[in-house]
């Protein structure tokens, strides 16, 4: 289920500043994000599927599959979503789906707040090409990854035109997006709400763009990082360099030439906004578990090493887990909000 910490649904939506009850619901949002509310297949699946079949009973075992208890068609999974944002005292305002990229928009009357959540990287070929664009486009004067850009504007105008919808409510806009929603999320934060009351929270988020990216966002960003998970420490940010370094000096003919073209396509990756640590739990409820402000890059990379160690590598990938957030940023809102 999904909110099922109702002590903490009382986010301080009146003041920008970091929280941890907003930080937990945001997260859950970003979370509720992956349920698949455009349904499992719809009706252009089913045709495609279908064409040319005249056999009756092959027509059948197909729409079976199809059909199964675990796949809903698009209104009933809309729906579904709506039902789960009721339990947090939201109401569905509007979904997005086009070309791969999926977020939905919610408000709440009790809370005064909009919220706009991304999804996050799925095994889909669209958010897999998305990822792996790294190569970066000039915008304004700054670089931007072009996946990430690409994704983001595959729904600007339909989430432009249904915020404007909501305008009257006169509520702050807080974005949010794990993973690959993260790296959206911020997109959102730039080109939609750039100046705004609310804020940004985004989780084990890629970086997106050069450093001048953030200059005019006046908008309150927080990047929430678990422990070891590597997705915030791509694409690199300063590796390049070095690669091109010893690429220039090596002079390898024919490779050094193509792989110093290639790589200097990707520099220039800056994170934007301010960093919660999470830190690594040695106990299951995790009362353990300490949120840094802006730690070093040596603290956390001592921190990340060890990590990495400790779990033969894993935690590189399993402290990347949106229930793992989840389930952290919950424990330690609780802790911190006792009465």
């Amino acid at each position: 289920m999904y909110f099922d910490n109702k002590s903490l649904l009382k986010p301080p939506v009146s003041r920008a500043a970091y929280s941890d009850r907003t930080a937990w619901l945001m997260v859950e949002m970003a979370r509720l994000a992956y349920f698949k509310f455009e349904g499992s297949v719809d009706i252009d699946d089913i045709a495609a599927t279908l064409t040319g079949e005249s056999d009756p009973q092959s027509i059948k075992k197909m729409l079976e599959k199809l059909l199964s208890d675990k796949q809903q068609l698009s209104d009933n999974a809309e729906a579904e979503l709506a039902s789960y944002l009721t339990i947090s005292d939201f109401v569905l305002s509007a979904v997005f789906n086009v070309d791969g990229t999926q977020a939905f928009l919610a408000t709440s009357k009790k809370y005064r707040m909009n919220v706009l959540s991304f999804r996050g990287t799925e095994a889909d070929i669209r958010d897999i090409k998305a990822d792996l664009k790294a190569t970066t486009v000039e915008i304004d004067g700054y670089q931007i990854h072009s996946g990430f850009y690409q994704a983001f504007c595959n729904v600007k105008t339909d989430i432009e035109a249904e915020l404007e919808s909501l305008k009257d409510n006169g509520y702050p806009l807080y974005i949010t997006g794990h993973s690959l929603g993260g790296a959206l999320a911020l997109c959102a934060t730039k080109f939609l709400a750039s100046d705004s009351l609310g804020a940004c929270y985004t989780f084990g988020s890629p970086r997106v763009a050069s450093s001048g990216f953030g200059d005019d966002i006046k908008t309150p960003i927080y990047r929430v990082v678990n422990a070891a998970d590597l997705v915030p420490r791509v694409p690199p940010a300063y590796i390049q360099y070095l690669l091109i370094s010893i690429f220039e000096v090596a002079h390898i003919p024919f490779v050094s030439e193509a792989v110093v073209k290639i790589l200097e396509k990707t520099v220039g990756y800056r994170h934007h906004g301010d960093m919660r640590f999470l830190t690594a739990s040695k106990n299951t409820d995790h009362s353990d578990l300490r949120v840094l402000k802006n730690p070093t890059i040596i603290d956390r990379a001592i921190r990340l090493f060890n990590r990495l160690i400790v779990t033969w590598g894993k935690a590189g990938a399993t402290d990347h887990f949106i229930k793992t957030y989840s389930n952290k940023l919950s424990a330690y809102a609780v802790m911190r909000n006792k009465k």
